[in-house]
């Protein structure tokens, strides 16, 4: 079985007790779980006396948002086959783990199908219910797995992007993809989303434009697909 690290990013409390029992319960267990908390501190329990568990502050914030230079700290920490992203809010099912790993590669990207919170199925929802070929714009970092040795040549998540919201999970997934990787969305996960906090990011520009600039820049050559954010 390959090695692998929960990422968990988070400027809120509140999900922590429902995060410690859905990974608790899971039936494959990480090499470990580290948390980068970008405001306060989250309260954790022994849930994981016996494993090692990791809690840092997140760097200092210098822009409107603070998510991406957070994953890249997260990331810089991990020494595993895999990572999985695992934001907050969200329950998982005991086997979400096993399913991501069962699916994965030193090339593949997996993603899970998260319902919306009223239960309504998101756009990337087709129907069939099991894993299937996606877009690398459909790989979602909210449930997901990632090959740590790719996303160290890749140098990491767009920090730039933190002067907005949203798209580096788009960034990430169109600059691996220039590198051979593969994606799958596995509708058969279906993690629960939580209701939360959404206010603070409809504050911020949406990265739309700014992305699209920065993967054309990538395609003609002005800049490298490579960031160096990881070393």
């Amino acid at each position: 079985m390959s090695s692998f690290t929960i990422l968990t990013v988070s400027k809120r409390t509140g999900w922590e007790e429902i995060a410690e029992r859905s990974i608790h319960r899971q039936t494959i267990k990480p090499a470990e779980w580290i948390i980068v908390a970008e405001n306060t501190i989250p309260h954790t329990s022994n849930y994981f006396e016996g494993w090692k568990k990791t809690i840092i502050e997140a760097p200092p914030k210098t822009k409107a948002s603070n998510l991406n230079a957070s994953l890249n700290a997260g990331l810089r920490l991990i020494d595993t086959d895999y990572v999985i992203f695992y934001q907050d809010f969200i329950e998982l099912k005991e086997d979400c783990f096993e399913k991501l790993l069962s699916l994965a590669d030193e090339k593949t990207f997996v993603t899970t199908c998260t319902p919306n919170y009223d239960g309504s199925d998101d756009g990337r929802y087709t129907g069939v219910d099991m894993p299937r070929p996606c877009r690398p714009e459909e790989w979602e970092a909210n449930v997901a797995l990632a090959p740590m040795p790719m996303l160290r040549e890749l140098g990491g998540f767009p920090e730039t992007y933190d002067t907005g919201w949203s798209w580096d999970n788009c960034n990430v997934a169109q600059r691996a993809a220039m590198l051979g990787a593969r994606f799958i969305l596995d509708e058969s996960n279906r993690p629960k989303l939580l209701p939360h906090e959404l206010t603070s990011k409809l504050e911020m520009e949406p990265n739309g434009e700014r992305h699209a600039r920065e993967m054309e820049a990538i395609r003609r050559g002005d800049k490298p697909i490579e960031y160096n954010y990881l070393r």
